[in-house]
């Protein structure tokens, strides 16, 4: 997924956030949360398991737009219910929106009880597309399997976009 080398490269470059959270005496690890600004690679890999026409083909070089992803986010089973995954996702929020023209996140729709689309959506995510089979193709021809479901992934995911005012873009979604 990443190299140690491409993370490090990323945080000195602004292009990546990496927030981990820490509870207790000794200090043990809690949550951990990313966003990233793509560059075109970055843009190409998210929008080519989607539909064409679900987002633009070009990539952000072509039209000057700084398109940011609101990445993983993950909280242990005893601190969740606590806001820590609420807090992790405002600060991830307000970085895209310092950086970029345009950011977008998907919500796994398989999972009632973690879900993160109401928490995404009260922080000003909007709703853009339902994606059937995202990572059908990855979980089938790579090396990676899908919790939820295993191999071949089927999970629909909801692909969400951040408004930013600032960009002059209109600010709607489905």
């Amino acid at each position: 997924m990443f190299t140690v080398e491409q993370v490090l490269e990323d945080l000195r470059d602004g292009a990546l956030l990496f927030l981990t959270a820490y509870a207790g005496k000794p200090p043990v690890l809690v949550g951990v949360a990313t966003a990233r600004v793509l560059d075109d690679d970055g843009y190409r890999d998210l929008i080519a398991p989607m539909s064409p026409g679900t987002l633009p083909a070009p990539p952000p070089s072509v039209s000057g737009r700084r398109i940011g992803r609101l990445n993983s986010l993950a909280v242990t089973t005893p601190m969740r219910g606590r806001g820590l995954g609420s807090a992790l996702t405002a600060h991830r929020t307000e970085w895209l929106r310092e950086r970029c023209t345009e950011a977008y996140t998907i919500s796994w729709l398989h999972n009632q009880q973690g879900r993160s689309e109401g928490l995404l959506r009260a922080f000003g995510w909007q709703p853009v597309a339902i994606l059937h089979d995202y990572w059908r193709q990855a979980t089938t021809t790579g090396d990676q399997s899908c919790p939820q479901c295993g191999r071949p992934c089927h999970c629909p995911g909801l692909l969400l976009r951040l408004p930013i005012p600032s960009s002059g873009e209109p600010t709607h979604g489905i």
